[in-house]
């Protein structure tokens, strides 16, 4: 689950930081709004980041076929029972408090990620190469650099994940047609519309500098209710909606479509 502010704060920075520490740094903030939030599930958040790739606008960039976009907005689809779980709890009598996705365990996560590879695998080869690559590198990443909370069974679960996937994108790499170097292309694409869907799910303002992505190395910045692509990586005036849902439910309101400008 994403967790939104109901009222996003204003930015702590007038300076670009790396994008997922803003996510990463107002998601962990969200243990304090005991006022309430939005929560924005996993598979809304990864379908607002295939409308991006739909409309990626770069030329650099590469254009995605319809097939490749179904399996960046079904990256996260693996969230879809645990979120609901979640939702159904915060509605319960006790009202559950929601977690942020980023305080679950790594059994968590790595269930989720083998069952969103799955899912996107069913949809296509190419699509499901390129969740799994996507997931892969995180895994990578938080092997190399460590959370801080993992155990040593957390840490042999990552190598096994990625041991597992390492073989099945050798699978799915020989069942489409794409060169080896377009799919790592196309992973790069995910990855940065993954980001960008975080980062305007979870309500951040501060301006934001993504990794360098298919060789652009792109800004982002907040002005009023417009964000702002540098250089613009979306079709101008690109407009989107994500659903989310209110923590607690008040009478009259439940849940309300956020619009997202750029």
């Amino acid at each position: 689950m994403i967790l939104r502010p109901l009222e996003p704060p204003p930015a702590e920075s007038a300076e670009f930081l790396p994008a997922w520490s803003v996510v990463e740094r107002l998601e962990r903030q969200s243990r304090e709004f005991n006022g309430g939030c939005w929560m924005i599930t996993q598979p809304s958040h990864a379908a607002l980041a295939g409308e991006f790739a739909a409309k990626i606008s770069l030329p650099q960039a590469p254009r995605l076929e319809a097939a490749l976009v179904r399996g960046i907005a079904l990256h996260d689809a693996g969230w879809g029972v645990p979120d609901a779980q979640a939702i159904m709890q915060s509605r319960s009598v006790n009202k559950g408090a929601p977690r942020s996705f980023v305080d679950c365990s790594a059994n968590e996560f790595l269930f989720a990620w083998e069952k969103s590879i799955d899912i996107a695998a069913s949809a296509g080869a190419a699509g499901g190469y390129i969740v799994s690559r996507h997931f892969y590198r995180l895994a990578e990443q938080r092997l190399a650099h460590g959370s801080g909370s993992d155990s040593d069974a957390d840490t042999a679960r990552l190598a096994r994940f990625l041991e597992d996937e390492s073989r099945r994108q050798g699978q799915l790499a020989a069942k489409q047609e794409h060169s080896p170097e377009e799919l790592e292309t196309f992973t790069e694409v995910l990855q940065f519309c993954d980001l960008l869907s975080l980062y305007v799910c979870c309500g951040a303002r501060d301006p934001a500098e993504f990794p360098e992505y298919f060789g652009a190395r792109i800004r982002l910045s907040v002005d009023g209710e417009t964000y702002k692509l540098d250089p613009p990586a979306l079709e101008s005036g690109a407009e989107f909606q994500v659903a989310a849902l209110r923590h607690p439910a008040i009478a009259g309101l439940s849940g309300q479509e956020l619009t997202i400008r750029f």
